[in-house]
């Protein structure tokens, strides 16, 4: 919990510990500078060491403003509170009906640093300063040959007083605590919100990867019927026809025949090609760098390749980056005709890294609205801890940028 705490305290809730900080200073400086004109008049060597004391808080404040922005919040609170607490000890050595405002001073730091501090932290720090207030008023008193009640004993006013000062820290410390353990629920409660947070971010990874896992397997079970059945049957029938037309006598029969067997060859071809869309037996068998290669040899556009052998990767990242690719040519084809494609394919650090980019018109980012098929491979990338970027500017092109994490490898695919 301590750990917590000390993480809390980086925040912007420190704002306020800069605040009094900066106000701390003013004051101390003003301070300095009122002590500094009174002695001029005055010429009591009581006062310079005032002078030196608020010299000091000065310097601990600034110190302490130094620390707060490196972020060691329980350094910067030290400093503002020795810095303080010697002020509050001398201030009484040379002025001592101000004692009792001097032991209100040795509170401030701690009422400011009790949403702050961890535990074991505070109670230090509301000991120092009960220790610190019974310091001041024995240097005040001490110093007032009158005391605070003349028609009692010194000694008997000095317990009392002090005594008196010693409950207050009480109360003052009962408000700190209540304050440190108001902290602590807030920050308790954040840290279950953001647990609550997470585990929804898990989850709806989860269901995307089941979406994306069944329909990659139902288009695999597509691809396997349309092999195993449809294209079958029209091989079949293909060779039947070639049959028909080695045998037939008609020449007119003979021509009707060869018109069939070159329409069955064309329509064996049509169904190759939707299989190969639905799920591609190549990137099965031989991995994602064989497939994307002939991706690029099937595209309408000139496309300049740079692929990097990265190995066999899990099922779904080999997929995502796969059909992110294919979605990226067709949309060049489609609206920057003519153009030159890079598709490159590489691996860097722990991430797989997928990049199109064409020398098209381009488009204005903030115009275009994001189609399906850019949000399929967005989500389809997300299923697997992806990420996509899409980058482009009216005249320069666009860039379609994917990246996966690595994950399992099982080497290099097979020829």
């Amino acid at each position: 919990m301590a750990r917590s705490m000390s993480q809390a305290a980086t925040g912007p809730d420190t704002e306020a510990v800069g605040k009094f900080i900066r106000l701390d200073l003013v004051g101390a400086l003003a301070g300095l500078a009122l002590v500094v004109a009174a002695n001029l008049v005055l010429q009591r060597w009581q006062l310079w060491l005032v002078a030196v004391a608020l010299v000091a808080l000065s310097g601990a404040l600034v110190r302490a403003g130094q620390r707060l922005q490196h972020g060691v919040l329980a350094g910067a609170l030290w400093l503002v509170a020795g810095g303080n607490w010697l002020v509050a000890v001398v201030v009484p050595a040379a002025l001592p009906f101000l004692w009792p405002v001097m032991a209100i001073t040795v509170l401030m730091p701690v009422v400011l640093g009790a949403s702050y501090l961890a535990r074991r932290t505070l109670t230090t720090v509301l000991v120092g300063a009960g220790f610190v207030a019974g310091a001041v008023a024995v240097v005040g008193l001490l110093n007032d040959d009158g005391g605070a009640l003349p028609d009692i004993e010194d000694e008997i006013e000095l317990v009392v007083v002090v005594g008196a000062l010693m409950a207050q820290i009480a109360p003052i410390g009962l408000i700190a605590w209540q304050n440190n353990d108001l902290q602590r629920q807030s920050l308790e409660q954040a840290t279950e919100l953001n647990e609550e947070l997470l585990q929804s971010q898990d989850r709806l990874a989860a269901s995307r990867r089941r979406v994306v896992e069944a329909a990659d397997t139902e288009r695999r079970r597509i691809e396997r019927d349309l092999h195993d059945g449809a294209q079958q049957r029209l091989v079949a029938i293909g060779v039947r026809l070639r049959l028909l037309e080695s045998i037939a006598e008609d020449p007119g029969v003979k021509t009707q025949v060869e018109a069939l067997v070159s329409e069955m060859d064309d329509a064996v071809d049509e169904v190759r090609e939707l299989a190969r869309g639905i799920y591609p037996p190549l990137l099965q068998t031989r991995g994602l760098v064989d497939a994307l290669s002939a991706v690029a040899r099937r595209s309408p556009l000139s496309v300049t390749t740079d692929l990097e052998e990265v190995g066999r990767l899990e099922p779904s990242a080999e997929t995502s980056l796969y059909f992110t690719a294919l979605e990226a040519l067709t949309n060049a084809a489609k609206h920057a005709p003519g153009s030159s494609v890079e598709l490159s394919l590489r691996a860097a650090d722990d991430r797989i890294l997928l990049r199109v980019s064409d020398d098209g018109p381009g488009f204005e980012p903030t115009r275009e609205t994001m189609t399906q098929g850019t949000h399929n491979m967005g989500d389809r990338l997300a299923s697997c801890g992806g990420a996509l970027q899409v980058s482009s500017a009216p005249g320069q092109g666009t860039v379609v940028a994917a990246s996966v994490p690595i994950g399992a490898s099982s080497g290099p695919a097979s020829g």
